[in-house]
């Protein structure tokens, strides 16, 4: 056992040295040519790469090699987003080490405070019928309130055309209304879907599907057509050979940076000049995912460093008691300092917003919350589904940990609810769901009685 464990250690750092690399290769010759003008930039540091690949061997060795609870997963999700990111630019950038250790000391916070034993407390409170039937209300009153509203007015299935309508849609809805449709979008929906595809309800899935649609199409939101697959996906791969879980996320990250860079690379050999299909996948894929909100970490560390902190002052938690010292709202405040654009949002997750409310105080702070949180979860799905828990989970956490801040996440983005309804469900690892299992042993219970009789 112990072999194989150390076997399967030096395969998943083989395949973050991997990772690195490419982020490397892809930052020098993809980020910089195209994308230099926007902040990136090529300045090498010898000693900064050594330590950050001794920072990537370190780490890599010392996460889970499986998935034996769900933080296991969240963990290295959020060592590859966007901590590895962030180690190829602090060593390609020659960006500030001192932030840099900041974020690994978080990070390894996050890692020792979710493995403390929490106390247990009562959970299973509600079956599964009853869950999907009451949620399956409850959005579907909601949606019909959007309609009842005028919502039909903006109805769009367009793709191309959600930026056309979604200020429209969002203005003659009310202000709660965007506190709400992410909840409904990104937790109550996908959750629907979830128990109805473990309990084999393909009715209640059916309408769960048709549900985000609506969403999509009233919202004007992209999001609601694209979160059903994304927790079924990992759903899927939860319930895979667990032991490959994490060299499969590694191996598709790895695939994700080859993806952004093929068009790119053969088409660059042809011609001098890239269009915009050559350079899509990698604008999307590689500069959106990988490079853009770990280089915005960096950015709010560097604004915040030589300005005041807002110490939460634009969070509801406050209460408007502490004065906020800026006229722009952070992300648009960023925006206009680095971007020269205050119509440019520029939001970051937990590392870079940590640090804006209370410098490296704020990320310890915030480390310890996010760490408790995993543990929580990790307690909850003891001896539960486990699947179900990481996928209605996994969108809330992206989002924490690479574009928003924890209040919002935990309230707007609906972490805190996804946590409710994991610790509410009767998620159990044997579902009585299964009808050939039932009938199966239904049937060993016959022919056992039968041979007890004939034997006497």
């Amino acid at each position: 056992m112990h072999i194989y464990l150390t076997k399967t250690k030096l395969k998943i750092l083989f395949l973050y040295v991997i990772a690195y690399a490419l982020l490397w290769f892809g930052y020098a010759t993809f980020i910089v040519p195209i994308y230099g003008y926007s902040g990136f930039e090529w300045a090498p540091n010898m000693v900064k790469v050594f330590e950050s690949i001794v920072a990537l061997v370190l780490f890599a060795l010392s996460l889970p090699s499986r998935v034996k609870r769900p933080s296991d997963l969240f963990i290295h999700v959020h060592f590859l987003l966007p901590v590895v990111p962030m180690l190829v630019l602090y060593s390609a950038s020659d960006l500030p080490r001192a932030y840099m250790c900041f974020v690994l000391l978080a990070f390894a916070v996050v890692c020792f405070v979710r493995k403390f034993k929490l106390p247990k407390i009562k959970k299973n409170l509600i079956s599964i019928q009853t869950m999907m039937w009451g949620l399956l209300i409850i959005s579907g009153i909601y949606i019909l309130s959007i309609i009842l509203q005028g919502g039909l007015r903006y109805l769009n299935f367009n793709l191309l055309k959600v930026y056309e309508f979604r200020n429209l849609a969002s203005q003659d809805l009310p202000r709660i209304y965007g506190y709400f449709s992410p909840m409904v979008s990104k937790v109550l929906l996908p959750f629907i879907l979830l128990l109805a595809v473990y309990r084999r309800k393909w009715f209640i899935a059916g309408l769960a599907l048709v549900g985000s649609v609506m969403m999509f199409a009233l919202t004007n939101h992209k999001g609601p057509l694209f979160y059903p697959f994304l927790v079924l996906g990992v759903y899927w791969i939860m319930n895979s050979r667990r032991r490959w879980v994490i060299q499969l996320l590694l191996i598709g990250y790895i695939m994700v940076i080859f993806v952004s860079l093929t068009p790119f690379l053969i088409n660059n050999h042809k011609t001098t000049e890239s269009s915009l299909s050559d350079i899509i996948a990698g604008s999307l894929l590689l500069r959106r995912g990988c490079f853009v909100p770990a280089h915005l970490n960096f950015v709010y560390y560097d604004f915040f460093s030589t300005h005041p902190h807002t110490m939460l002052a634009e969070s509801k938690l406050t209460f408007g008691l502490i004065e906020y010292p800026y006229e722009l709202n952070s992300s648009h405040l960023i925006g206009y300092h680095y971007y020269n654009n205050d119509q440019c949002g520029a939001n970051t997750g937990w590392l870079g917003s940590g640090y804006m409310h209370f410098g490296v105080a704020g990320m310890l702070i915030y480390a310890v919350i996010i760490g408790l949180l995993l543990g929580l979860v990790d307690m909850l799905c003891k001896k539960r589904e486990i699947g179900i828990s990481v996928a209605i989970l996994f969108t809330p956490l992206f989002a924490l940990f690479l574009s928003t801040d924890l209040p919002t996440a935990m309230l707007t983005h609906g972490l805190l609810l996804a946590v409710f309804l994991t610790w509410a469900c009767r998620l159990t690892e044997h579902s009585k769901s299964v009808p050939h299992k039932r009938s199966a042993s239904f049937f060993k219970r016959i022919v056992h009685r039968c041979r007890l009789a004939s034997t006497s």
